[in-house]
């Protein structure tokens, strides 16, 4: 027999399983954490990848955009824009002449309190901070259309400014490949019709059977055309630096990246795929996942990254366990009925190309995996919830266990992964 203690929101739950059921643990690389979080950001930008260093990019009465995560992003941003800040100044700009405008894409905005936490109080009292808003007009303009025909409307701020710094985490991300870089830019402060017409790029037609194009996916840049067609979008506005950070399993800092928005960008990717991927050689029966606890169980919204990072190792028929307190619910209501409401791919896909939101292209790709693996939940949600969402609810991981016996049998086997929203397999090919 085997023990292992798994995240569960602020605790741990004990896993007994024997050892013939389990085919590996799969973790990423332990990383440690930068010993100095503001001098890691520094020693970046003083030796930046592609481009010179600020202090050579920026002149004295230019007009300084910093686009900045906003609060659905953990990306030391408390650490990162004062500094850039701190190095503007320096080089003689003025406060008056920068702005942070938070890259809010479609999500709402922010009080004067979450500014304050994302960027610090003394920031706040000197700089401007706007935040992007996709649906007003007065605040975009057009700049043309992609090679893919997508129209580019650009937060006014960010179009006229004299220089762009881009600013935000490099994570893996199920549909444009990795978060960060360009994304700060699509969507971050794009159109709302910029925006859909971007992510609708993800989907097949329906006309030619649906689903996800087969390019898009975790880790997926090169021929991605949601990803492509982001770079482009990013490629007309011409950011003219870059400051990335990677975090680990802890939410501590272990990489900074700086300098050409693609280059710096393309290096992080590097270091992130070396820390959180795995290979392994052939599907399992079962998986066994943690999310990592709290905040990443938070909601089943947040929780399912888990599943979305997993599910290509699991086979046909198999069954998925997810440990996820959920303590606030559901988490999304798009992400729900898009479930719920609609009892088809096709219908899911309509409702998905009438218009296109994050949450409901999440609990698309939640069902489309469901179609292949059944999902037991063990959580604090409501059953009926649960079951209404096609999963199998569990109070434990006990009962959970059983469940897979039944469906499998006794000599199913499994691959635990403790830290599953930020691991992710691939099989080797």
């Amino acid at each position: 027999m085997l023990t292992f203690n798994l995240k569960y929101g602020k605790s741990e739950v004990k896993l007994d399983i024997d050892e013939k059921n389990v085919m590996g643990v799969l973790e990423g690389k332990k990383i440690e954490a930068v010993p100095d979080e503001k001098q890691a950001v520094i020693d970046a930008m003083k030796a930046p990848i592609g481009v010179p260093k600020l202090d050579e990019i920026v002149r004295p009465r230019e007009k300084i955009a910093i686009v900045a995560s906003d609060i659905t992003r953990s990306v030391k941003s408390q650490v990162v824009v004062p500094l850039i800040i701190s190095e503007l100044n320096r080089c003689g700009i003025a406060y008056q002449d920068m702005a942070i405008v938070v890259a809010t894409g479609t999500h709402r905005g922010h009080t004067m309190e979450e500014h304050e936490y994302l960027f610090g109080k003394d920031v706040v009292s000197r700089i401007k901070v706007v935040d992007h808003n996709s649906r007003d007009e007065k605040c975009l303009t057009f700049i043309g259309n992609t090679s893919r025909g997508t129209p580019v409307y650009i937060n006014k701020m960010v179009a006229e400014a004299d220089k762009v710094i881009l600013t935000g985490g490099i994570v893996y991300h199920s549909m444009a490949g990795f978060g960060g870089g360009r994304k700060s830019i699509c969507p971050g402060v794009c159109g709302f019709n910029t925006i859909q017409k971007n992510h609708k790029l993800m989907l097949n037609p329906i006309e030619k059977g649906g689903g996800i194009d087969p390019r898009v996916g975790l880790g997926q840049v090169q021929e991605n055309p949601m990803a492509a067609d982001m770079a482009e979008i990013a490629d007309m506005v011409k950011p003219d630096f870059l400051v990335n950070v990677i975090l680990n399993d802890d939410g501590e800092m272990v990489k900074v990246v700086a300098g050409d928005y693609k280059l710096a960008f393309e290096e992080g990717c590097s270091f992130a795929r070396e820390a959180f991927s795995v290979d392994v050689k052939e599907p399992a029966d079962a998986l066994i996942l943690s999310c990592g606890g709290f905040p990443k169980d938070i909601d089943l919204y947040q929780a399912t990254k888990a599943i979305e990072n997993a599910m290509y190792v699991v086979r046909d028929g198999g069954v998925v366990v997810l440990l996820a307190e959920c303590p606030d619910g559901i988490g999304h209501e798009g992400f729900y009925h898009l479930i719920t409401d609609f009892r088809t791919r096709r219908k899911r896909e309509e409702s998905l190309w009438e218009e296109f939101t994050i949450a409901k292209a999440v609990g698309y790709i939640l069902t489309l995996g469901m179609e292949h693996f059944d999902v037991v939940l063990v959580s604090k949600m409501q059953e009926k919830m649960v079951r209404d969402m096609g999963m199998i609810p569990a109070s434990s991981l006990d009962e959970a266990l059983g469940i897979v016996k039944y469906k499998l049998g006794d000599d199913f086997k499994a691959y635990i992964i403790p830290h599953a929203s930020t691991t992710v397999p691939f099989l080797e090919k």
